[in-house]
Order: C-alpha cells, then structure tokens, then sequence
C-alpha cells in the first residue's frame, strides 16, 4: 500500500495501480511512503493511518482477466497459486492454456489461495452453484474487516447487493478506464497545484515492469463469447451487482 499525508491507497493487482503509484509519488514526492506489502488490504494499514481514508481502483472483472491472463503472474509464480501438478490432472498442458481455461483454472485452484497458502475463507451459507468468483473473492478480501468472518456471513442476498455493508471499509473506487481523470478530481479536493494536477490528466500509462506480454486482442469483448461472458458474469455476480456498468461490456 502506498501512504499519502491525505489517504491510503490500497493497490489491488492489474487494476492501473502502477499508475497510480507514480502520480502520487509525483505529486507528494517523499511524502508518499510504500509501506508493508505492495499489495496489502485495507485489514493490513498501520493503525496511525486508520483514521484516513482509503482510495482504490476499480476494473471491469473481463478487462481484467484478460489482463491477468497476459501478465501471467500465474506462470512464473506458480507457488503463490496452486500447486502446477493439481491443475495438471485436468489440463495435461498447463500453464500452456488458451484464456477460456485460463478463466477455468482461476475458478476452481486459485480460489481460497493467496500467496500459496490457503487462506481458510469459506461461506458455508451459498449454495456450490453461488461460489464466489476470483475477483469477487479478492474484493472481499482487499475490502472487508474480518474477511474469515465476512466469507463465513455472505449469503445468496448479499451477492444479489452486491455489497457487505457490515463488514466493508469505507473505501473510495476510481475506474481504471478513466483513471487519469479520476485520480486528478480526487486529488483536486486536497488542494494539489493546478499544474500537478494536469501532468496527471494527461499522462501516459504506466506498466508493470515484469512478465508483461502484449494482448493477442484489442478488446476484452474480443475474448469472450456468449457462454465464457455468462460464466464470468454468474462467478462474479457479486461484484457486477455492485458495479452494473461492467456487465454487459461483453456479449
């Protein structure tokens, strides 16, 4: 996470965090500190910094398995994932896997897995055929007090809410597909100079640095068809109850 004099900005994986880490150290210099984990929750900040609030972003779940996908992460640490051999006994190929499998292999062995240990989370009250998705699981996680606690409450209405309101810090979501112009609005209301602010409106994207592959395709559209887009929608019914603008960016 990176810690501002004004928020927290806690930086869930390919969601233009990068970016964001740049523009705030832009802008507050060596007073933006990266403190604990890169990618820590909102559970992880230090307690002289709980007072503030906290900044995340948010993605359509189709961009960003797409983007998961060609980072491939999941290649080159296949340890903080699933143990290779597991996936192999029902794709001999792994991790050579077209995205639908991909998208397969997320649902079923990377679920209730973080950093290779398993994290414990159950949610005994839905039904198998409501199992939360990848992405909504992590929401949880990155977002939730207790996240034990919260996976064990969750219930088939809170899915249909698409919201933990019990358990779910206050947290402000910018949007990946307009992020220069997000992060700039809400820098605007601390008071940062005119010209900072425009340096962050217009610049370029910013890219992770490590495994980075090019996308075979323009579009997430272009990944799915009618059947792999109603799969991720009814995994991650969670979170595009929560946030319905993502639902029908595919067919």
């Amino acid at each position: 996470m990176l810690i501002t004099p004004d928020f927290v900005f806690i930086h869930m994986p390919k969601t233009g965090g990068t970016f964001i880490t740049e523009m705030l150290r832009l802008v507050y210099g060596a007073l933006a500190v990266e403190t604990g984990r890169k990618h820590a929750t909102c559970e992880e900040i230090p307690a002289a910094h709980r007072g503030k609030p906290i900044v995340s972003v948010i993605r359509s779940p189709f961009e960003r398995y797409v983007s998961q996908y060609h980072y491939g992460w999941w290649k080159t640490h296949p340890q903080e994932y699933c143990d290779p051999a597991l996936i192999r006994t029902r794709f001999p190929a792994y991790p050579q896997v077209d995205f639908e499998d991909f998208v397969a292999i997320a649902n079923r062995y990377f679920i209730n897995v973080h950093r290779g240990v398993s994290n414990g989370y159950e949610s005994p009250q839905l039904p198998p055929d409501l199992a939360l998705g990848w992405h909504s699981e992590q929401f949880i996680r990155f977002f939730c007090r207790d996240p034990h606690l919260a996976f064990a409450s969750i219930t088939a209405s809170d899915l249909q809410r698409g919201h933990l309101s019990t358990y779910e810090y206050p947290v402000e979501f910018l949007r990946t597909e307009t992020l220069n112009q997000d992060l700039a609005d809400h820098l605007q209301h601390y008071g940062v100079d005119t010209k900072l602010l425009g340096q962050v409106r217009t610049h370029r994207p910013v890219m992770p640095e490590q495994a980075h592959e090019a996308r075979a395709r323009l579009h997430a559209r272009d990944y799915f068809d009618r059947r792999l887009g109603d799969f991720v929608r009814h995994k991650e019914m969670f979170l595009f109850n929560r946030f319905p603008q993502y639902r029908e960016e595919v067919p």
